[in-house]
């Protein structure tokens, strides 16, 4: 049943549409991010439970908790209510790097 054959409900009214305010067109080069053609599934995993408990990364990662990483946050634009990317975590960033 197409929009305009549908039979209306009595007691049921149709919201009205809302156009949203129009943007002035962007500035300079759009920011987009390319399809990854290599990816086949997305699922649904817990890094946790894919490294045993008494594996060394596990140490790695409890003592990049306790450091102070503040000084890696100096100079980052995105933030809440602001507009850019999220960045990744310090933590995150430092263990993939060791």
């Amino acid at each position: 049943m197409s929009a305009e054959q549908a039979v209306p409900v009595k007691g049921r009214e149709e919201p009205a549409a809302v156009t949203p305010p129009s943007l002035p067109p962007p500035e300079g080069k759009l920011r987009l991010k390319p399809l990854d053609r290599q990816q086949v599934v997305r699922r649904a995993i817990d890094p946790d439970r894919l490294v045993a408990q008494d594996h060394p990364v596990r140490a790695l990662w409890d003592g990049l908790g306790r450091l102070d990483l503040s000084p890696f946050d100096e100079g980052m634009d995105a933030g809440e209510g602001r507009p850019g990317r999220d960045r990744s975590d310090p933590p995150g960033r430092i263990a993939l790097w060791l």
